[in-house]
């Protein structure tokens, strides 16, 4: 199984549950969905210019390597021994069969998680010990998240601007069989001033969770 890789490399994680928490991120390339507010646009497409090898495909670029499970393994091992978790993103990743890259790292001692928009399989029965679905709604590209993948999540992190992004997010929701305990994040579109005012108001009617991507506060990545 080969990956196709736009990026490996440590970072704090600034979204969600685990905010705080160092991670190796692994972001791999293409996603169809097409968020017009996306901070890694360079991950959408596969441009065969910009198909390198994995340690010149680092960084932040539309450069994109395809890389073994093996391979990837060992640019995860090169980076600081005390994190212990792995995040794997995009892009979209569940596009790819996720499961021996997953479980490569769990035997390296890893502990995994995974970002998706919840549009594609890819990451279901693969172990992960923490899913993080991001629906995404009525995007260009024209994926929807799909029932099985939102009830696969720990946590459904949500982009939300306006109070109908909410209301669609409760729409989609109703009537799935969500696993015990999952964690509802709301995050503010773009961190502007009205979507965070929104958010802060909805978490605290509703006991879910405020995201605020607390890396860019940080310059991480």
């Amino acid at each position: 199984m080969r990956y196709q890789i736009n990026d490996i490399h440590p970072c704090v994680q600034g979204e969600g549950v685990h905010a705080g928490v160092p991670m190796v991120l692994i972001r791999l390339q293409g996603c169809g969905v097409g968020c017009p507010w996306c901070d890694s646009k360079e991950t959408w497409g596969f441009s065969e210019k910009n198909r390198v090898g994995l340690a010149d495909a680092l960084g932040t670029n539309p450069r994109w390597a395809g890389a073994g499970v093996g391979e990837t393994l060992a640019f995860v091992r090169s980076r600081p021994p005390k994190i212990r978790w792995a995040l794997i993103t995009g892009g979209e990743p569940a596009g790819q069969d996720l499961a021996p890259l997953a479980k490569g790292l769990k035997e390296d001692g890893y502990r995994t998680a995974i970002e998706t928009s919840g549009t594609a399989r890819g990451h279901l029965g693969a172990g992960f010990d923490w899913i993080c679905v991001s629906p995404k709604f009525d995007m260009p590209g024209g994926g929807e998240p799909l029932p099985e993948c939102l009830e696969s999540a720990h946590e459904i992190k949500h982009v939300a601007g306006k109070p109908a992004d909410i209301d669609r997010l409760d729409r989609a929701l109703d009537g799935l069989g969500l696993r015990e305990g999952v964690v509802i994040s709301l995050q503010p579109e773009s961190l502007g001033r009205k979507a965070t005012e929104l958010c802060v108001k909805t978490v605290m009617e509703r006991g879910w969770r405020l995201s605020l991507q607390t890396h860019k506060f940080i310059n991480q990545r």
